[in-house]
């Protein structure tokens, strides 16, 4: 059997351990590939003085610039985008802001509002500050935003020295100073989150599903994966189409603390469990291909699919009877082995499947 795929977001690579360094000298530019953002060696007065992979290939990288004891700090984080929008994950960011121990609790200076990022043309950028209420620091901020369609950019300012009505402006500063690609493609405009109106349609603990429509979930989840990312990068210059507007699920799950479970408005049968704040995230809901088979020969109904979306594999996990409850899909990911694997970034293609996960 194939070993059980773990989650892997910075939240617990930190207990595995330091991501590795980038190797960029201290006084030079540094340009991420992908994207074409520019990291300058100095940022609103700042040096540079760590660049770090969070995950390969560039996909997930974090830039700091401060002073040696963090007294003045701003970290730019680079990742690719593969789940949820804007505002899910700027809602994400200023929570695992507002929770910092650092900050002794914080209030609102200015409360999260759109902005238009460099070279856009469209208010597709979310912005906030705040007012710690101990600790050394004066202010923070924090801003999220598209670079592309392919790519989120995060930035975080904390000072000791600046005023919390004053912080806005400089992050906004440091914004302007990151070097911007000439050509980027125009993303739709962003507001901030709203809590659902509704909730799940949860009806107890799901099971897994076996036989044919188990295993077409399965193959479905990775060659859809698979072609998703071939179709994105043949149609790339085409106009995005217009997004799916997310809510916040208002429910409680004790198991879910650190993360936040996410739908797109007016849904009950389908949600993102995003995890941490880092862009990975954890999407169940009805399986499309089932649904239009109907029962199987042994009489299993259409299934609900699971999948953990990283930066660059899609993962698929045993279909399931009914909708999970999102605590449940946590502990699957965490705890069952896969299903069905797909890349979905780099030149190879490949998807495997785990027969014994279906068994």
């Amino acid at each position: 059997m194939l070993p059980v795929f773990s989650i892997a977001t910075p939240l617990l690579a930190s207990a595995q351990g330091q991501p590795p360094a980038l190797a960029i000298p201290a006084d030079k530019p540094y340009r991420h590939a992908p994207s074409g953002l520019v990291l300058p060696a100095t940022l609103d007065g700042l040096p540079r003085f760590s660049a770090d992979a969070l995950a390969p290939d560039h996909l997930d990288e974090a830039f700091n610039f401060g002073t040696s004891n963090s007294s003045e700090d701003i970290t730019v984080f680079v990742f690719r985008n593969v789940t949820g929008s804007v505002p899910v994950w700027f809602d994400r960011v200023a929570r695992v802001v507002e929770h910092r121990d650092t900050y002794g609790g914080l209030t609102v200076a200015k409360p999260a509002a759109a902005f238009t990022p460099p070279g856009q043309t469209t208010a597709s950028g979310l912005i906030a500050s705040y007012r710690p209420a101990h600790g050394p620091y004066r202010s923070t901020a924090i801003a999220f935003f598209p670079l592309g369609p392919d790519w989120y950019v995060e930035l975080r300012y904390s000072s000791t020295t600046i005023e919390a009505d004053a912080i806005d402006a400089r992050l906004r500063g440091a914004i302007d100073a990151l070097g911007w690609p000439r050509k980027i493609t125009a993303q739709p405009a962003a507001e901030p989150i709203a809590d659902c109106t509704a909730p799940l349609a949860l009806n107890g603990a799901a099971k897994a599903v076996k036989g044919e429509n188990a295993m077409m979930s399965s193959l479905s989840a990775g060659l859809l994966a698979s072609v998703g990312r071939e179709a994105a990068e043949k149609t790339k210059d085409t106009p995005p189409l217009a997004p799916s507007v997310w809510c916040r699920d208002a429910a409680t799950y004790p198991s879910l603390a650190a993360q936040g479970v996410y739908r797109p408005r007016d849904s009950s049968d389908q949600y993102l469990v995003a995890l941490s704040d880092a862009g990975r995230g954890i999407w169940v809901s009805p399986d499309p291909i089932t649904a239009l088979l109907g029962k199987d020969k042994e009489g299993n109904a259409a299934v609900w699919s699971l999948t953990l979306n990283d930066v660059a594999v899609t993962t698929a996990y045993a279909g399931r009877d009914r909708l999970p409850p999102p605590d449940q899909a946590f502990a699957i990911v965490n705890s069952e082995p896969y299903a069905s694997r797909a890349t979905t970034w780099g030149k190879k293609h490949n998807v495997q499947v785990n027969s014994d996960s279906l068994k």
